[in-house]
């Protein structure tokens, strides 16, 4: 995440501070006997990993003396920011690609699937440098290089190949059947 402070975060050490409450303070009105334990999970809460964290979803209002509505609201924005940060990251860094369908959505050999790797087996990455009006191409040929790469006709622990998705882009992604045909 970026510097920016979470909700909950900024709710905690706005009412600290109002209170004139040391986190070792806060901890104790919660109800935690072991301080230390008590400020491993005010941190963790504080940064939005909230497993775990029932005592402190139930004590915080009163030992903040704020509304249980406040803490909830704070927790719901801190989840809404973490969630919009990481799809953000997760869009910048998207990159093109194609998904092989087959017609097992799931490995019949877990271990198998686990141990070569899914993406590798079903992944074809595209030449950035080509246009996307290569990409259908590119995914069929990476469809055929795996085939042959297992010299089979299947793609292990998946079976059969049927299609693939190109994904353009995060919004985009169009279905494709062997001979390129959209479906």
């Amino acid at each position: 995440m970026s510097d920016e402070h979470l909700p909950i975060e900024t709710l905690v050490s706005n009412r600290c501070r109002e209170l004139g409450l040391r986190p070792v303070e806060l901890v104790r009105r919660c109800g935690y006997k072991n301080v230390s334990k008590g400020l491993r999970r005010l941190e963790h809460f504080c940064q939005g990993n909230f497993t775990g964290s029932d005592t402190l979803f139930r004590t915080l209002p009163s030992a903040l003396d704020v509304p249980d509505e406040a803490v909830r609201k704070a927790v719901e924005d801190t989840q809404r920011q973490i969630h919009e940060a990481e799809e953000a990251a997760w869009r910048t860094e998207f990159v093109p690609h194609a998904v092989i369908l087959t017609e097992r959505e799931r490995p019949t050999q877990l271990f198998v699937a686990a141990f070569i790797g899914i993406e590798r087996l079903r992944r074809v990455h595209f030449d950035l440098s080509e246009s996307p009006t290569t990409y259908i191409q590119q995914a069929l040929d990476g469809l055929r290089e795996k085939l042959a790469r297992w010299n089979s006709d299947q793609i292990p622990t998946f079976g059969k190949p049927i299609g693939v998705i190109v994904n353009y882009s995060p919004d985009r992604a169009v279905r494709f059947d062997l001979d390129g045909m959209t479906r």
